[in-house]
């Protein structure tokens, strides 16, 4: 059996879309394909909410038709795990999933306990069925969803893919670190938690710094682990997916990144992406950055490290609580939208100055009977007015594909550009 699966990236969908814009090009691409995935990064409602104490980076809310024009594009499937699911905590949340549900549209990575936030979305096509599941690790602890206990049922949020970090120093570094914290205190608290056994030591080896933890190093770093319970969660829900499914996409949010910038994936992502594949997934869809990440053709099957954007309006919110303009130390009676300014200096820093924030790709792939037979990537260019976006002109798609070859170096990735589509070799 054939079926073919195509997806996008981050959609924050807040300003209404212009009269002129014509989404024609993107939705003939889009309605090709028998699944057709987006990952929402926006709370859904049309009544006022109480938002959570901590957020995403900015509280992010949209009236509940944007959902309506979003889906004008084709797509027929949805994720939710990200850093802004909690934005306006439970109501927000479920009041988005209830906006999902009314459209009889599939959506995963968020619910009322762990086991309905983890479990997996069926997206049922003329060519058999898709699961997909949807996780973020990028996220306030509060965010997460927990299991049921035997006395308690379990708590809402979304589906967690935790990770430790271990930062390695010279032994002098190290000889240092120590007599900061013995001179500041740092971990005075900590210390006294862990005699009483309610804090656990630092692993092994490691010394434990406030929040951070290090370990003595010929070359200094960091090195990340994805957290086991979250890794065997996901490997058993892929399996679970498998009974039923023809194929399995796994969308990851991540904002964590290996070094200085936003195009290279922590070591935990790429772990985590590499076993997803090994569990039986049909492909691995990263998101979160913002920016695109090289990709990878691991054991014949397609890992995107990030795609980047579909509509980007994160500077457009309308309403936000008050620990915003308390946290920038703005004067009372300013709007969201007029603080966002002074925060981003009128759009000369921040995300929406950067050009690299409105170029993205649309992979497109053929499954044959479960099998990656083919992979076409078209380039997409975000307006940055607007946030709307485009096919890419053959321009754009030449930077697109230049950034991507420099970027696909570590994984060994080959693709091929033929004007305005760009084709990955599969090994």
């Amino acid at each position: 059996m054939k079926q073919t699966i195509c997806s996008v990236g981050d959609i924050i969908f807040i300003d209404k879309m212009p009269e002129d814009y014509d989404i024609t090009p993107l939705k003939n691409i889009i309605e090709k394909a028998d699944v057709k995935l987006f990952n929402l990064e926006n709370v859904l409602s049309d009544k006022p909410l109480y938002g959570s104490s901590y957020c995403g980076g900015v509280w992010l809310l949209a009236k509940e038709d944007t959902l309506d024009d979003t889906l004008k594009f084709g797509f027929n499937g949805c994720s939710f795990s990200n850093n802004h699911t909690m934005d306006y905590s439970y109501e927000g949340m479920f009041s988005t999933l209830n906006a999902a549900k009314k459209r009889n549209l599939p959506i995963c990575g968020a619910g009322k306990d762990l086991p309905e936030a983890a479990d997996y979305a069926v997206i049922e096509t003329e060519n058999g069925k898709c699961g997909i599941i949807s996780l973020c690790s990028s996220i306030n602890d509060a965010a997460r969803a927990g299991n049921p206990s035997d006395t308690l049922p379990g708590r809402p949020g979304l589906n967690p893919l935790r990770f430790s970090t271990v930062y390695l120093v010279t032994p002098e570094q190290m000889k240092m670190l120590k007599q900061i914290s013995a001179a500041t205190h740092i971990d005075g608290r900590r210390n006294r938690s862990r005699l009483g056994g309610y804090t656990p030591y630092a692993p092994e080896g490691c010394f434990g710094f406030g929040d951070y933890v290090f370990r003595e190093s010929d070359t200094p770093g960091k090195c990340s682990k994805v957290n086991p319970v979250d890794m065997e969660r996901t490997e058993q829900t892929i399996k679970k997916a498998l009974t039923e499914c023809e194929t399995v996409v796994v969308n990851i949010h991540s904002h964590e990144i290996k070094h200085d910038t936003d195009d290279e994936p922590d070591d935990f992502m790429i772990e985590f992406c590499h076993k997803c594949i090994d569990a039986g997934a049909s492909a691995v869809i990263g998101t979160g950055t913002h920016q695109l990440k090289g990709l990878e053709v691991y054991r014949g099957k397609l890992i995107f490290y990030s795609i980047g954007n579909y509509i980007f309006h994160s500077d457009s919110a309308f309403c936000m609580p008050d620990d915003y303009r308390e946290k920038y130390r703005m004067p009372k009676g300013l709007t969201p939208r007029e603080m966002i300014n002074i925060r981003n200096q009128n759009n000369t820093r921040g995300l929406h100055s950067d050009v690299n924030n409105f170029r993205s790709l649309l992979p497109f792939m053929t499954f044959e009977d479960g099998e990656l037979t083919g992979a076409l990537l078209y380039p997409i260019r975000l307006d940055m007015k607007t946030g709307f976006p485009s096919l890419a002109n053959e321009e754009e798609t030449k930077i697109i594909y230049d950034y991507l070859c420099e970027h696909n170096k570590q994984f060994d990735t080959v693709m091929n550009m033929n004007k305005n589509v760009i084709e990955v070799k599969l090994k």
